[in-house]
This record gives structure tokens, sequence and C-alpha cells, in this order.
């Protein structure tokens, strides 16, 4: 268990995937070691804090690879490392069964506890996956957030007769064509404009 000296967050995932492969799932596993890619992305376009991480099975990647993508709404190796092993095992099984057969076989031969669509390590698996960011170091990445996303702001323009109150929304090109600022409910000449 040699760790390089330099890893982004994707060299550091695929490391401790190999580790976590080699070392605890593999010994149980009946199937081929599986040919798979670790990323840090939005899984499956859910952005929910529930889904910590996918597997994809290998008839989605052109190339027959397992696609693993890893949420980047969260920072705590322990935790990525705990969802990473889960996928892992979807991974060796290709996603056929499920969380069933092989999946349930090898989660909890491992130390996977809890319920099979939810699992969290037990001590002896959180045990030997600190010992793997203790070789690695923390994972390269920090949380995003987002909620701390700006809002989206409207480009249509507000316009009002101050006349009469008369309101409605254009762009700025529509805007700019105009040849009066006459309203057209009550006919004076007192639209305004504001964002």
């Amino acid at each position: 268990m040699n760790a390089p000296l330099a890893l982004d967050r994707e060299g550091w995932l695929t490391e401790a995937a190999g580790f976590i492969l080699d070392d605890l799932i593999m010994p149980h596993a009946s199937q081929a070691r599986p040919d798979y890619r670790v990323s840090i992305g939005f899984p499956s376009g859910r952005t929910s804090r529930k889904t910590l991480a996918v597997c994809l099975a290998s008839h989605v990647s052109a190339d027959g690879t397992n696609e693993i993508f890893v949420t980047p709404m969260i920072d705590d190796s322990l935790v990525i490392l705990d969802a990473l092993a889960h996928e892992l095992i979807h991974a060796v099984d290709d996603c056929q069964h499920g969380h069933r057969g092989p999946f349930a076989r090898i989660a909890r031969a491992i130390g996977l506890e809890g319920p099979l669509t939810h699992t969290t390590a037990g001590e002896t698996l959180t045990a030997q996956l600190a010992e793997y960011v203790n070789l690695l170091g923390p994972i390269p990445h920090a949380r995003v957030d987002l909620a701390a996303r700006p809002k989206a702001g409207t480009r249509m323009i507000k316009c009002q007769c101050s006349a009469c109150g008369f309101t409605f929304r254009t762009s700025a090109k529509w805007i700019e064509q105009m040849t009066s600022r006459q309203c057209n409910v009550c006919g004076r000449f007192d639209i305004q404009t504001s964002v």
C-alpha cells in the first residue's frame, strides 16, 4: 500500500478505490475485478444530500466501464470512503442484483451496517478506512454548497405607467426600440422602467 505524493481529488478517489477493492471487497467476491472510474460529480442529476454516491452499470458507459460518482456536497474523507465502498460493491456486481444477493453478502462481509440501501461503515470498517485516509491524507476537495449560489435574476425589465399604474415586463432590446413611452392603457406618455 504505497500512496503517490500529489493527488487531485479523482486521483485520490481512484487510489482509495483500489485499496478498498483489493483489500476488502475482492477477497469476498466471486466476480472478476471490475473496470471502473471514480469522479466527483452529481450522481445521475441528483442534488439531494441523501445521495452520497452512485454507481452506473458498465452498459451505460461507451467503453463498458462502471462509472462511480461521489457528490461534491461532502468533503469528509471517511464519509466519502464509506459511500465509495458501497458503490464499489455495485461495480463488482455490475449493478445486476441491486442491494440483494452478492451485494448483500459482500456488504456484510466487509462491515457495512444498516439498511442495505443506505449502509454505513461499522467500527472495524471505519478503522480500516481511516488507515487509508492516514495514508492518502484528506481528500483534496472542498464541499460545494448549492444554497450559496446566487439566485438567478430576471433579465426582463419592469415598465410601469406612472399615471395609471399599468405594468408589464420586456427585454432591453424592445425598450430600445420603443419610439415613444406612451401607455397603451391610458394613452399618456408616462412609462417608466426599472429592473
